[in-house]
């Protein structure tokens, strides 16, 4: 066989292709979700924002240009409301209503390794996800003295609620990342999941330790 052909295959099986990495993320996520709450004595509907920042870490072991990953994101969706009522003798009155998603995601997934050249590869991996969400909401008047602001205190009002739910499901990722320094790479990435509560995706910048 021609040595020039046994050169490639000799480096894809070399040990050097195989061990342990980590790395940390931070970007943006989009979500779409079904979590809402209406107030019913105040004729108000609140619900979280669609978008957040991301936190998040992974763990995994490449063996030649496959590999098995683990990670972990938190982020927080949002969402308030509020307004100005007449005042209360001395007080300034205002009502407010919010509502909010705290969300952990675990991911397992098989991931491949393509390097596009010495120094640049791209990865992809498909897998699942078991995702917590932890969603509340409340309601309270707020009242605040006009001459002294340190002054104040607060009232909670009917119509807020709790609930968790604990769901699995899919998720695809594409990246590429850029060698900058022996075993270090920085890289970006975007993810795209879904299961029975939200589905959406996330667009991060990452850095990457190879042992």
């Amino acid at each position: 066989m021609n040595n020039k052909l046994l050169l490639p295959l000799a480096l894809l099986c070399s040990p050097v292709f195989a061990g342990p990495y980590v790395g940390l993320e931070v970007g943006v996520a989009s979500i779409n979700h079904d979590f809402s709450t209406r107030f019913v004595a105040d004729a108000k509907t609140v619900t979280p924002s669609n978008s957040s920042t991301t936190f998040g870490g992974f763990v995994g072991y490449r063996s030649n240009n496959i590999g098995i990953e683990l990670g972990y994101k938190q982020f927080e969706l949002e969402g308030s409301t509020s307004q100005y009522l007449p005042l209360q003798g001395s007080f300034t009155h205002e009502r407010e209503w919010e509502a909010d998603i705290n969300v952990q995601q675990f991911v397992v997934k098989p991931v491949y390794f393509y390097a596009l050249t010495e120094k640049v590869q791209l990865k992809a991996g498909v897998g699942i996800t078991y995702t917590q969400y932890d969603y509340s909401s409340s309601a309270q008047d707020e009242y605040e003295n006009i001459l002294n602001d340190d002054i104040e205190y607060s009232n909670p009002r009917p119509g807020g609620e709790s609930k968790n739910k604990s769901e699995f499901g899919v998720i695809a990722s594409i990246g590429v990342d850029y060698n900058v320094y022996r075993n270090i790479n920085i890289g970006a990435a975007m993810e795209y999941y879904a299961d029975s509560t939200a589905n959406g995706g996330n667009v991060t910048v990452n850095t990457t330790y190879f042992f």
